[in-house]
């Protein structure tokens, strides 16, 4: 017999494929209208053709929203107390008899799939999300939001813990479903504005709860978090699964889900440095060593300059180059200017260091800048020697420890190099890196446009330019016309009733009618109307308003509210790209300073805070755990770093194993092929001893992960393996173990032939 998830998902799948055969023969529909359309205009008199604009505009957008749609068009379900069931949907669709088959995600009967809490569940006992294929239901993920109602409903996913929990051990239990419950709800419906911290430990929901927020806050308050204001950052780039399942049909344009090696455009970095090469390059040392490095001469600058004048020969070698590039840099500094834009401050100097190398006595000096200024080897030089600058190529230069060792000393600056000889790909510890670049070297100055000459505009332009002000002319239209600011079309048109020759006249007339829009003329002066023709512009006792400017710029990285969950992993260079981005956003902020691994990272929240150029912030604690059990986590908490107090689960169950072993390969091989196949499964060891296991995990149902990148993933099933050298690996080892140890859910198994690290050695060894 099918399992429960087997039989929900073609449950599912039953009212999937119900939808998609209305929407298809919808579709049929639209495209019948739109032919019966063009053929009503073809075969009828004149009037047919406005017919024909309707029928085809009508059918048009509808085959845009059912084509648009197609993929994923159920993707909910609410369950309500009353009995009902709605499923969620991309767009509304109806059966036959105009009963609904799903509703509009955006109609007010879907809001609580948004809306609903634990503490506030607005009717709905589960809301469950259905993750697609095309048309095909792949898996299924519930929410319980009222464990008491839940009746004979079948709960998957994370909502069939709170159901397993509420069952496991009677009143008790049900007691710390609603602790739970209440947790995760004040979290969730935090006011918006400020900063919200949500702490807790492995398995007490944060991730979730913080993207769950996301969807509460973009449907209570759309019109300041929508089009792409909302900004989730994670640790890696396994939140694309995450928010494909906790906030569908929210789209793209809603939400901007990025882990930290993607927040720079271009550039997606998956892997990690080394420790010591990631204490380097997170430090704000870095800061002084990008702004020291900016300012020197790029790899391919020329280092000779040779010039003949007036029969005198002008040659510059390396010594009076770089004399040369620190006074432009001191005049670039004097005027705030940035090295991409100071190449005129560059050739400033440079002609003012070759003035004083002339023998100019009888020379104008005026004439030698002008002359020497113009030559094109003159402006190819100037063109090598000052080059546009980019982040990208600006970084490579550390690969030459000779660049930075003024500012960081020679070990520093060595360790910093090798980590970018032979090139290869960015760290997520170069992303930040990147990112300060982009601020430090600016843009070259645009180049400045000639002005258009009014008179011109019609000639060069498809359509009318918007004026600023009244405008009264002849233009287009049969007799005078006025046009008000911001129109492309007449605010009143004299016609006939005004003689063309008339100017007087005419002016009274529009004197008359800006008058009722509160604006008094004083005089006329020559102008021009939105189509560059001549008219005439009324002086006014008092200016017109100046719109204001927005005083939040409005730009790809600038967001009304970032979500930044894993965050007691952030380093100060990272704190600071994400500051930038959240300059003028609320936040959210999640995170476990007990699964901090970071060498940088912060010893305190506030710290933290302080980093992100933030003050205070409303703190939440999740301090039930529900995900992992208690056997597993009371051993995950022998790595906990002291002084943080350990989650108290109360998920009951749980497997655990350790072994040691003579034969490492072996027993990591028999593991993984004797693993369930019901279930996810993974093998985690030591990056560095990731490459020799993986011919031994030859499971195809066993994912081998390299512990520094299991953070923020679980599996049914772990595998670890060789306790002792995760520690060793790096300066916070112990708590990447603890981390390694708190990412299963059912059985935890641990394979080593090296003594356990101590922590783990204390107290009674489980044996397997």
């Amino acid at each position: 017999m099918p399992d429960a998830r087997t039989q929900e998902i073609a449950s599912e799948q039953q009212v999937v494929d119900r939808v998609y055969d209305r929407s298809d023969a919808m579709r049929a529909q639209a495209e019948q209208l739109a032919r019966e359309g063009h053929g009503r205009a073809a075969a009828g008199p004149a009037g047919g053709l406005v017919e024909r604009d309707a029928m085809v505009h009508h059918a048009a957008g509808k085959l845009r929203a059912l084509d648009a749609e197609a993929e994923g068009l159920v993707f909910g379900r609410l369950d309500f107390d009353d009995g009902e069931t709605y499923h969620i949907g991309r767009l509304g669709v109806r059966d036959e008899d105009r009963e609904p088959l799903l509703i509009d995600w955006r109609a007010p009967a879907a809001a609580a799939f948004y809306r609903a809490t634990p503490g506030e569940p607005l009717g709905v006992v589960r809301r469950r999300v259905i993750i697609s294929r095309g048309r095909e239901v792949v898996d299924l993920d519930d929410d319980l939001l009222s464990p008491d109602d839940a009746g004979e409903l079948r709960v998957l996913g994370e909502g069939s813990l709170l159901a397993a929990l509420q069952r496991a051990r009677g009143p008790q239990m049900r007691d710390i479903v609603t602790t739970i419950q209440r947790e995760q709800d004040e979290a969730i419906r935090a006011p918006a504005r400020g900063v919200t911290l949500i702490t807790g430990g492995p398995g007490t929901g944060k991730t979730q709860v913080a993207l769950h927020r996301a969807a509460y806050l973009l449907y209570t308050d759309r019109g300041r978090f929508a089009d792409g204001r909302v900004l989730v950052v994670g640790p890696s780039t396994v939140f694309t699964d995450y928010i494909s399942r906790v906030l569908p049909a929210l789209g793209e344009d809603s939400i901007h889900l990025r882990a930290i090696g993607e927040l720079v455009e271009g550039v997606t970095a998956i892997r990690r440095d080394p420790a010591p090469v990631a204490e380097i390059k997170g430090s704000t040392r870095m800061d002084a060593v990008l702004a020291e490095l900016i300012w020197q001469a790029p790899p391919t600058a020329p280092d000779q300059l040779k010039l003949v004048y007036a029969g005198q020969v002008l040659k510059f070698g390396p010594v009076e180059l770089t004399a040369v590039r620190d006074r432009a840099r001191t005049m670039a500094a004097s005027t705030g200017t940035l090295p991409n834009a100071a190449r005129p401050l560059a050739a400033k100097a440079l002609l003012e260091a070759l003035w004083a190398a002339v023998d100019g006595e009888h020379l104008d000096r005026e004439l030698f800048t002008d002359d020497v200024g113009d030559r094109p080897e003159f402006r190819r030089f100037l063109a090598a020697w000052w080059p546009r600058l980019t982040p990208a190529g600006v970084l490579a230069w550390l690969g030459d420890a000779d660049r930075v060792r003024g500012v960081l000393g020679d070990a520093a600056a060595g360790v910093l190099a090798a980590s970018y000889r032979g090139g290869g790909d960015w760290s997520i510890d170069d992303v930040p890196l990147l990112d300060e670049l982009t601020e430090l070297l600016g843009e070259p100055p645009a180049t400045p446009k000639a002005p258009v000459e009014h008179a011109r505009l019609r000639e060069l332009t498809m359509g009318p330019q918007l004026v600023d002000t009244f405008v009264l002319s002849l233009g287009l239209h049969d007799g005078w016309s006025l046009y008000a600011p911001g129109l492309p079309t007449p605010m009143a048109v004299a016609g006939q009733s005004i003689d063309n020759d008339a100017t007087a006249q005419a002016q009274r007339w529009a004197a008359a009618i800006i008058l009722r829009e509160g604006h008094q003329v004083v005089s006329w002066i020559d102008g021009y109307d939105p189509y560059g023709e001549d008219g005439y512009v009324p002086v006014l006792a008092e200016p017109l308003p100046v719109a204001e400017v927005d005083d939040e710029p409005a730009t790809w990285d600038d967001y009304a509210h970032v979500i930044l969950d894993e965050s007691q992993d952030l380093s100060p260079m990272e704190c600071r790209m994400i500051a930038r981005r959240a300059a003028y956003a609320s936040m959210t902020i999640v995170g476990d300073l007990g699964q901090a691994t970071h060498p940088l990272a912060a010893a305190s929240w506030q710290e933290l805070l302080s980093r992100l150029d933030r003050r205070d912030a409303r703190m939440l604690d999740l301090r039930t755990g529900y995900r992992v059990p208690q056997i597993l986590a009371d051993y995950a908490a022998r790595a906990l770093a002291p002084g943080i107090a350990p989650t108290q689960s109360y998920r009951p169950g749980g497997e655990l194993s350790v072994r040691q072993v003579d034969d490492l390969a072996a027993a990591v091989r028999e593991a993984a092929r004797n693993a369930p196949s019901d279930g996810s499964v993974a093998v985690v060891a030591a990056d560095h001893l990731i490459e020799a296991l993986g011919p031994v995990v030859d499971s195809a149902h066993v994912t081998l992960v390299p512990a520094g990148l299991v953070k923020g993933l679980e599996y049914d099933h772990v595998i670890v393996v060789e306790p002792a050298e995760i520690v060793a690996a790096e300066p916070r080892g112990q708590q990447r173990l603890y981390v390694v140890l708190t990412r299963a859910v059912a059985r935890l198994e641990v394979l080593h032939r090296k003594p356990l690290p101590a922590v783990l050695a204390a107290g009674a060894t489980p044996a397997g």
